[in-house]
C-alpha cells in the first residue's frame, strides 16, 4: 500500500510538473496581419430563428469578408461556430399583473471554446495587439444554457429562468442596452466589453459587440466586431 501511494504521489508530481512547464512556456502572442471584421446580425427571433453562428478561424480567415465568417443556423446544422448569437422571446408578469414579453438575445460559446473579458471600449479593442500569457491562462468555458428547462408550464420561455441561466455565461446578455451600464458622458462603444476568445482550433481572437442596436435599416440588428490574433 505504501509503495502504491508512493507511485501515485510520483505520478501526480510529474503531472503537476508538466502542467507548470507548459504554463511557463506560454509566450505573448503579437497580432498577425488579420483584418478587423464587422457584421450586423439579426436580433429579431422571428428572423434569426435558430441563431447566427460565428466561425472566427476558417479557410478564408485572411480575407476581409467571406461567407465562411458567419451563418444563420437551421434547426439541424453542421456549421461549426465559436460563438452563437441566439435570441428568443421571453415572457414575464408586469407591474399590472399582465403577461408581457421581450426579446432575450445572448452570445453563447460553443462547448470547446473559452473566453474572458479583458477590457472595454472600441479604443481598447483597436489598440490591443498583444495577448499576454496571463490573458491566455484566464480564458474559461461556460455551462450550456438549457433553453428547454426555461419553458414554463404555459409553454413560454420564462424571463427569470432565462436570465438566471444566461448570466452564468462569459458574454451572455452583458451587451444589451438595458443591461450595459453607460456612465454619464460616455457612449456605448466606450464601455462595451472586449473579450479574448480561444477558438476550437486553439487560435486567439478579440471580440466585442460594437453596437447592440444598429442604425437605419440595421435597427433590428446587433453589430459584432472581431479580429483574429493568431490561428
Amino acid at each position: 500500500m505504501k509503495r502504491m501511494n508512493f507511485y501515485c504521489l510520483m505520478a501526480f508530481s510529474c503531472l503537476v510538473a508538466v502542467s507548470c512547464s507548459e504554463d511557463d512556456q506560454l509566450k505573448s502572442i503579437v497580432s498577425g496581419d488579420y483584418p478587423v471584421k464587422e457584421y450586423s446580425l439579426e436580433r429579431n427571433p422571428n428572423v434569426n430563428v435558430w441563431g447566427a453562428g460565428m466561425d472566427f478561424v476558417n479557410d478564408e480567415t485572411a480575407l476581409e469578408e467571406t461567407d465562411f465568417d458567419y451563418k444563420y443556423l437551421e434547426e439541424t446544422d453542421d456549421y461549426t461556430y465559436d460563438i452563437k448569437f441566439y435570441t428568443v422571446k421571453s415572457y414575464y408578469t408586469d407591474d399590472n399583473g399582465d403577461l408581457a414579453s421581450e426579446g432575450c438575445p445572448a452570445m453563447l460559446l460553443n462547448s470547446d471554446v473559452k473566453a474572458v473579458q479583458i477590457g472595454a471600449g472600441l479604443e481598447y479593442f483597436d489598440s490591443l495587439t498583444e495577448i499576454t500569457p496571463e490573458m491566455q491562462l484566464s480564458v474559461v468555458s461556460e455551462p450550456t444554457v438549457d433553453y428547454a428547462a426555461c419553458i414554463n408550464e404555459d409553454g413560454y420561455y420564462d424571463r427569470a429562468l432565462l436570465f438566471a441561466a444566461i448570466d452564468q455565461c462569459v458574454i451572455g446578455r452583458s451587451f444589451r442596452s438595458n443591461v450595459l451600464v453607460i456612465p454619464d458622458g460616455l457612449t456605448e462603444e466606450e464601455v462595451q466589453p472586449v473579450y479574448l476568445v480561444k477558438t476550437g482550433e486553439g487560435g486567439y481572437v478579440k471580440f466585442m459587440v460594437h453596437a447592440f442596436q444598429g442604425s437605419g435599416a440595421d435597427k433590428q440588428k446587433t453589430v459584432v466586431r472581431w479580429q483574429v490574433i493568431s490561428e
